[in-house]
């Protein structure tokens, strides 16, 4: 297994709203669509201005969470910056993968030059890809997918999102210092991503001295994971820190607060949002690694048009990972990762 250091905060602060020259640190994956392989740093430059209006289809698995309203934000802030059009569709959940299959033959078959596909599924979408992309290129957006069909990919390694929250106690508890419990809740045990996430972690973990008192999977809905935390509070009075999802560690906050807890448990995120930025800054959370889900939209915006006008930089770039925490939650650039508080979820950029 390879180990990869997460970057500082700085590193990844750039302004969406930046002035010409704007340039974004990623990662890159060589060959690209396989995170088999650590990617390299690199620099992105990003688009000024396109040659032309042209015109995107963005297909999203939903717009029901903070993370891909930011992920929408950052398509629209970047489109309407470089001057292209698009128009955004929502399959409505990951189960809908008929949905988003038609979803994605009406963007090929309508008045589009490029289509952003934020996926469903990892290899069920595959058939539906290859033959859209017979008529119009395709990049992946945020979730990964198997690479036929597509054009490019603007995506981390979650792998890396469970490394980056694992680091926070590899660094603060090396093997051979006092032992700390852990409980780690990464969210439903079928989800991909989780998968991913959880992996990360346990590979970072083993060079730390946490003894993982328990791991518990369950939906990313609010009453299940308040259930599982009061859960591992009854079974484990002991607890030292609670580590997962970012829906849990949400709802721990509140638990704790309730049984006057908050002092003695502390809490570590696998994923930013607006709550566990909030978490943060009042010094309820120890720390949460960003993905810069806003900057991925930006990215693949400019990928496509990049594409489109025989200019492209990376096949599969994605924004450097980085952990957020008390100490630097004032000096990165929130606007990569989250949307603005006053942003609602935006379907067309004419």
């Amino acid at each position: 297994m390879f180990k990869r250091t997460i970057l500082a905060a700085g590193f990844a602060a750039f302004s969406i709203s930046a002035a010409v020259g704007q340039t974004w640190n990623v990662d890159k994956w060589t060959p690209p669509y396989d995170f088999s392989n650590p990617p390299q740093d690199a620099v992105y430059p990003a688009l000024e201005k396109a040659s032309k209006k042209w015109k995107l289809c963005v297909i999203f698995p939903h717009l029901k969470d903070p993370y891909w309203v930011a992920t929408n934000h950052g398509v629209v802030a970047h489109a309407q910056k470089i001057g292209v059009a698009l128009d955004l569709y929502e399959a409505g959940g990951y189960p809908n993968l008929e949905k988003q299959k038609q979803q994605l033959m009406d963007c090929a078959n309508g008045d589009y030059d490029a289509i952003l596909l934020g996926t469903v599924s990892f290899d069920q979408m595959t058939p539906t890809v290859v033959e859209a992309a017979k008529k119009k290129p395709v990049f992946a957006t945020v979730n990964a997918i198997m690479p036929d069909g597509i054009s490019g990919m603007a995506a981390v390694d979650w792998h890396d999102m469970g490394r980056a929250a694992g680091r926070y106690f590899s660094e603060k508890y090396p093997a051979g210092s006092t032992s700390v419990k852990v409980a780690w809740l990464p969210g439903p045990e079928s989800a991909g991503w989780v998968k991913f996430t959880d992996k990360g972690f346990r590979e970072v973990v083993k060079d730390s001295s946490i003894e993982l008192v328990t791991v518990k999977f369950g939906d990313t809905g609010k009453e299940i994971q308040q259930k599982l935390v009061e859960d591992v509070l009854d079974e484990h009075p002991d607890v030292e820190y609670i580590a997962g999802n970012a829906v849990a560690i949400e709802v721990a906050m509140s638990v704790l607060r309730q049984r006057d807890l908050k002092d003695k448990v502390k809490l570590v995120a696998d994923y930013f949002t607006p709550a566990i930025y909030r978490g943060i800054r009042r010094g309820l959370i120890s720390s949460a690694p960003t993905d810069s889900a806003a900057l991925q939209g930006m990215i693949s915006v400019d990928q496509a048009v990049r594409f489109l006008e025989g200019s492209v930089e990376a096949d599969h770039v994605g924004p450097a990972i980085f952990n957020v925490n008390k100490d630097n939650a004032k000096s990165f650039a929130l606007e990569e990762s989250l949307a603005p508080s006053d942003f609602t979820p935006t379907f067309k950029v004419d």
